[in-house]
């Protein structure tokens, strides 16, 4: 009897370990498992603000920031180390185009350092949701599948502002997104009640690295039946 309940709980465990897989960049440790892409990611586009805010806005560089005067509709209009503040809720519209996931980019205002180590959380520290109105009460929490460790730009005195930009994603596709405080770090949240961002985007679809190879191979094998049709004719 006793062997049967060791055996049941190295099960469970086993189970459990693998129901909450993780990914570690540098000192943080996500809850989801994610692809990390050590460069950058250029955007396809970008959201459009809709409410929200504390409506304090500024610009960060990784380890320094200022406030400004801009608008948090300012801020968020592209990728350029303007941020605005949340809590309140940050709600951001793709217009008629339903999206399955954004990348969102953040404003590292202090801490930063080129391992991700000290104030690690300071990249993570928001999440995103998918919502049908602008309202919490309509949203779903996302999560992360990729990370970019050099974030949109990898030039000039900001560069370090946005590093670590993630991509969240959705069992649904949604028109409007939310930006709340929080994140999907082990041991958080760290940074609850506020923190900054810098926009959120849409990327091309990357392929994961099993799809790449199934893709290569699929282009191998046509390559292979067009020689031998012309071997043949």
């Amino acid at each position: 009897m006793l062997k049967k309940s060791i055996l049941a709980a190295a099960a469970l465990a086993a189970a459990a370990s693998t129901a909450h897989a993780v990914t570690v960049i540098g000192d943080a440790t996500l809850t989801d498992t994610a692809v990390v892409h050590a460069g950058t990611v250029t955007p396809t586009g970008y959201l459009t603000y809709l409410s929200g805010s504390n409506f304090t806005t500024g610009t960060a560089d990784g380890t320094s920031y200022t406030i400004d005067a801009f608008t948090p509709g300012a801020a968020m209009a592209t990728a350029d180390h303007i941020w605005a503040q949340y809590d309140p809720a940050i709600f951001m519209t793709s217009g008629n185009t339903p999206l399955t996931s954004v990348l969102a980019i953040p404003a590292i205002d202090h801490g930063w350092t080129a391992g991700n180590t000290g104030e690690f959380w300071e990249s993570f520290e928001f999440k995103v949701w998918g919502c049908t109105a602008a309202a919490l009460s309509s949203c779903t929490e996302g999560h992360i599948t990729a990370v970019y460790t050099l974030g949109v730009d990898n030039t000039g005195t900001g560069k370090n502002a946005d590093d670590w930009a993630t991509v969240w994603s959705f069992d649904t596709a949604y028109t409007i997104f939310a930006i709340t405080s929080g994140d999907r770090l082990v041991g958080g949240p760290f940074s609850p009640g506020e923190g900054e961002i810098d926009a959120l985007a849409t990327v091309g679809a990357v392929p994961e690295p099993s799809e790449l190879m199934l893709m290569l191979a699929g282009l191998g094998a046509v390559g292979y039946i067009s020689k031998r049709r012309r071997r043949h004719a």
